[in-house]
This record gives structure tokens, C-alpha cells and sequence, in this order.
């Protein structure tokens, strides 16, 4: 009923929350009066609306009753009620008018302790154990058993007792107190009431194990040529043979490169790569490293009186012409040095070779033959072929200079064993020739001396250099902003044999061999160009003589290699250095 009576004062008081009786608003419906509680102490009101904690007001109808109860919190007690409820029980309130009701509530008062335990017999002592963590003391004679508690046992007086501490799991027992002290056992004389603490304390987990020493891994260093690796206990080189370590995996080292005297570091292989002299690396496990290094000047092949001058490159290996008693041979020996071996018989003055074929021309015939030697192929015959060129792809191209008639001379290009005629009706003189991207260049001499082109599919020539009728064009390179060449004059004045680089756009000439001084009579003049860089050898005019080299805006002239003597000849570059004939030996020289 109660349950009923709230719901429906809830509802009303939701429905219509009008002023009071009191109010007069002169509204329609019944009158409605308010119930005001108020708490003192820590609890609360329940029944009218929500807990009611402090002050509350909440209006209902005339005439509902309202049943209340006083809740303390868990600290405090309930004293009782005070205006429209009387008393410490629950309180039903009817409202014919505005009500008060107030709630009292106090701390509760702690329970009375316990009695103190009676006292030891006559003639008896009272020993206690305070036991302070984990862990059980017995005695001898028997009356204790203390378990992570407090206990005492009754003995007669002068009894000698002795406690043993165990301590639980995880514990460690750390000594008595009171009565006893230390971490050995506790024997207590009772002459009066005694009390002896056992401790236990928590026992700190065991220290993990050491982590397993890092495996050993090699590291190993290999050199070639005169210079030595040092590093991580490393020292290998020529003159030394510390050249594999053990070292703990992971472990981080540097590595450094120090060429001997007149020697140049030139890379690193394995583990370590490019040209620094120091390498960094982390060793997780068997490692190798290599190092090169190579000298700055080399004789690849000494002056024995059968060297030819032609020279040819391919990216391992260099190839030229000897003349021995027994007959023409062509032999090769590696860039970096070592013994010389043959590759074919025939008589050969141009040559050039790739890393499949070598090809060479006597003049009237153009051959081939694998680069380590087999079978010689006949790919032309014609008189008289030039010099010999290869693109990117292995085309080899070449002129032929038919002295008899101009007419017959003529430019081609072999592809995959195919000759094809490029341009016909030229004059090629010099037998200079070289290839670009799309075209072909080649000195010529018709009514003056030039460098002409024609496309590397053939098609029409023209000409990108005209020197004059006492002028001749004898080499000719090329690369994507110029085309470089030497020219000899009638008469060998001051400019014969200069090196010139003519602007591919704006066809502009500069002279890049300035700093040689005045020319003059020249022969087996040559030229190359790598990487923007010309090079060139001088062996006439003016001294010094040797190999020199300037960029292709002609800043940076450089002597190389000079002498008092004109035997220069035979100029090739690649990537690493210059190689060409000096006294009749083969020389590789560190750009």
C-alpha cells in the first residue's frame, strides 16, 4: 500500500507541480502541501522521492501519507526523529499541511575491547610470540605453535624454552627481537613474562642468469696489391698476415684502407663496398671483406722490341699488336697486371674489343676472334680500312679509303655479322672515326679537310668541321655536348697537332691543348674522353712530351706523364686510368 501511495504521489508530483495551499494559485485541482526533511550525522531519508541526505524538499498532495526510514552509513548510528516523526523507528507522515521531519544519526561507538586474558597460574610464566610476516616458531618443550600470528603459552617459572622459527614460502627468516636477538636459535629463561618477536621477511627473487655469451663469428679481410687492412684486430696486407679474427656477433667495427707508397686504394669487395677508405660494418656472422689496391704508374708489358703502338680496351683486359720472328701476333694481358698471354696470330693496325670479341684490321681485311683466343672470322675485306669503333650495342663501325677512287670510299656499321653502308661518295682520311648516340663521325678530305656524320641507320652526311684545304682531321671522339678532334697542318705551323672540342649546339671550337705550347710535326696522334675529361698524347712540337688531359671547356690542363723524349703513343682510357705506350712498354696509369 505504502508502494502505491509513493508511485502515485510521484506521478502527481511529476503531473502538476503547482504552488502550495499556501500559494493560492487558484488553479484547478486538489491542494498540495510540502514535506521538508532535513539529516544531521552521516545518513540518510528514504521514501519521499530519492535519498534524502542534508535537505530536502518534495511536495505531495492534501492528505497522502508518506512512510519514511532512517538509514545510517556504515559509520554511524540512527538517534531519532525529530517534528512530524517521533521515536528511532520507522515514521508514517500524513500531510494535511506542511511538515517538517529532521533525522539524527552519531558515530557509532568502537566495541568495548576484549578482556584482558587471566593471568598465568601461581608459580607459572607467560612467554608470547609476535610472529611479524610469514612463517611458523615452535617451542621445546611443547605449548607454542605460532603461525603467522600472535600466540602465548603458560610454563612453569625458570623453564628454559627454545623457539624455532620456519619460515613460509617466499620468506626468509630474519631474526628475533625482544627477548631474543640475532638469526640462530632463541632459548628464553622465564624468571617473568616474556615476549619474543620471530620476523620473517619476503625473500628477494633470485637474480636471473647471465645472458649466454655472444657467439664468436669470423671476420675475415683479402688483398690484393701493396696495401693492408686494419681494423678489429685485423692486419693484413703484403707485408702481414693477421688476416681472420674472431669477434663477438654484433659487434660493430671500422675497417681502414692504407695503400703503400705510390699506391692507390681502389675499392672495396664482400662485406664492404665503394672507394672510402674506411669501411663500417656489423658483424652478426662470418664475414669476409676484400680490398684493392693498385699501384699508381704499372708496366702491363715491357719494351722487348716487339710491341706494336694500336691498344684496344675491353673492361678486364688490354689488347695490342707484337711483331715477333715467328710471325704477327695480337696478346692481351689484364689491366691490373700479370703475364701476358696470346690470343691470335695476324698482323693488326687498329683493334678494338669488347668482353666477347676482339676485332682488328691489317688495312685490307677486318677480322675477329674471341677475346680469349679460337677461331678467327674474315668479317671484311676492302682497301684501305681505317680505324675501328664500337656503340653500345657491339655494332663495330669502320671507313674504307679507296686511294684509287674516291668514289668507292665508304662508312659502315656490322651488326650481328651484317655489313651495312652507311654513307658512300666520302672521303675518309685518317681513318678517325666515332659514334654517338645517333650518328657517326669521321674525318674526311675532299676540297678541304673536315669532320663529317651520317646516322647510325645511314642517310645523308653532313659536315659539322671545316679546317681548310691544308688542314687534315686525324682523330676524331665524341660525346653528348661535343665532338673532339686533332688536325695536322701543311707545313706543321705552331697549331698542327692541337686538340680541339667543337660545341655540338652551338658549334663553337675550343682549344684544349693550349698549355702544350706550339705544335708541329705529330704522328699517331690520339685522343679520349671520359667522363667530360679529354686526354691526349703529344710527341712533336714544343716539349715537354707525354700524356696530358683538360676538361671539355678546356680549364684544368694537365701533364700526366711527361719526358724529353716524343715516344708517346697509343692513348685508351677507361673508368680507372690511362694506358698507352711509352719507350715501347705498355703503361697503366691512375687517372
Amino acid at each position: 500500500m505504502r508502494a502505491f501511495i509513493v508511485a502515485c504521489a510521484a506521478g502527481i508530483v511529476a503531473a502538476a507541480c503547482g504552488p502550495s495551499s499556501d500559494g493560492g494559485s487558484g488553479g484547478p485541482g486538489p491542494a498540495h502541501f510540502n514535506l521538508r526533511i532535513s539529516t544531521t550525522g552521516n545518513g540518510v531519508v528514504r521514501g519521499a522521492g530519492p535519498d534524502c541526505r542534508g535537505s530536502c524538499t518534495v511536495q505531495y498532495p492534501a492528505g497522502s501519507t508518506v512512510h519514511l526510514a532512517a538509514m545510517p552509513d556504515a559509520t554511524d548510528s540512527f538517534t531519532g526523529w525529530a517534528g512530524a516523526c517521533t521515536g528511532s523507528s520507522t515514521c508514517d507522515v500524513t500531510l494535511d499541511a506542511d511538515r517538517d521531519v529532521s533525522a539524527a544519526f552519531q558515530p557509532s561507538s568502537p566495541p568495548p575491547p576484549p578482556p584482558p586474558p587471566p593471568p598465568p597460574p601461581a608459580g607459572q610464566h607467560r612467554l608470547t610470540v609476535v610472529v611479524q610476516g610469514k612463517g611458523h616458531v615452535t617451542s621445546s618443550p611443547a605449548g607454542l605453535d605460532c603461525d603467522s600470528s600472535t600466540c602465548s603459552a603458560d610454563f612453569a617459572s625458570g623453564t628454559s624454552v627454545s623457539l624455532s622459527a620456519a619460515a613460509a614460502s617466499g620468506f626468509n627468516f630474519d631474526g628475533w627481537g625482544a627477548g631474543c636477538s640475532g638469526a640462530a636459535g632463541c632459548s628464553v629463561v622465564l624468571s617473568s613474562d616474556s615476549t619474543v618477536y620471530a620476523n620473517f621477511v619476503a625473500a628477494q627473487p633470485p637474480p636471473p642468469p647471465p645472458p649466454p655469451p655472444p657467439a664468436q663469428v669470423h671476420l675475415v679481410a683479402a688483398v690484393t696489391g701493396p696495401g693492408t687492412v686494419a681494423g678489429a684486430g685485423l692486419d693484413c696486407g703484403e707485408s702481414t698476415s693477421k688476416c681472420d679474427v674472431t669477434v663477438a656477433s654484433g659487434t660493430a667495427v671500422t675497417l681502414t684502407a692504407t695503400p703503400a707508397g705510390k699506391t692507390r686504394f681502389t675499392g672495396w669487395g664482400g662485406a664492404c663496398s665503394g672507394t672510402s677508405d674506411t669501411c663500417q660494418l656489423t658483424v652478426q656472422t662470418d664475414t669476409k671483406v676484400t680490398a684493392e689496391f693498385q699501384s699508381e704508374m704499372l708496366v702491363l708489358a715491357a719494351n722487348d722490341g716487339t710491341n706494336g703502338t694500336a691498344l684496344a680496351l675491353n673492361s678486364t683486359r688490354v689488347f695490342w699488336p707484337r711483331f715477333l720472328s715467328t710471325g704477327n701476333e695480337i696478346w692481351s694481358v689484364s689491366k691490373k697486371g700479370g703475364d701476358p698471354v696470346r690470343v691470335t696470330s695476324g698482323y693488326a693496325l687498329a683493334l678494338v674489343a669488347d668482353d666477347s670479341y676482339l676485332y682488328w684490321t691489317d688495312g685490307g681485311n677486318l677480322y675477329s676472334t674471341p677475346v680469349g683466343g679460337g677461331q678467327v672470322a674474315l668479317l671484311f675485306s676492302g682497301s684501305s680500312i681505317g680505324k675501328l669503333v664500337l656503340d653500345e650495342n657491339g655494332a663495330l663501325y669502320w671507313t674504307v679509303e679507296n686511294r684509287s677512287t674516291g668514289s668507292s670510299s665508304s662508312v659502315h656499321r656490322m651488326q650481328s655479322r651484317q655489313d651495312t653502308v652507311l654513307a658512300s661518295g666520302v672521303t675518309p682520311s685518317g681513318g678517325g672515326i666515332a659514334v654517338d648516340a645517333t650518328d657517326v663521325y669521321f674525318t674526311d678530305y675532299g676540297t678541304q679537310g673536315s669532320i663529317r656524320r651520317v646516322p647510325r641507320t645511314g642517310g645523308s652526311v653532313d659536315t659539322v668541321f671545316a679546317c681548310g684545304s691544308t688542314c687534315f682531321p686525324q682523330a676524331v671522339r665524341v660525346d653528348s655536348k661535343f665532338v673532339y678532334f686533332r688536325t695536322v697542318w701543311s707545313g706543321y705551323p705552331a697549331q698542327s697537332g692541337e686538340v680541339q672540342a667543337l660545341g655540338k649546339k652551338d658549334s663553337k671550337v675550343v682549344t684544349l691543348s693550349g698549355g702544350n705550347g706550339n705544335g708541329g710535326y705529330m704522328y699517331n696522334l690520339d685522343l679520349e674522353v671520359n667522363a667530360s675529361v679529354v686526354y691526349w698524347n703529344w710527341n712533336g712540337g714544343a716539349s715537354p712530351y707525354g700524356i696530358f688531359r683538360a676538361n671539355a671547356d678546356g680549364t684544368g690542363f694537365t701533364a700526366l706523364a711527361t719526358s724529353g723524349d716524343t715516344s708517346w703513343n697509343g692513348l685508351r682510357v677507361d673508368d680507372l686510368a690511362v694506358y698507352y705506350w711509352h719507350m715501347g712498354a705498355l703503361i697503366r696509369l691512375l687517372k
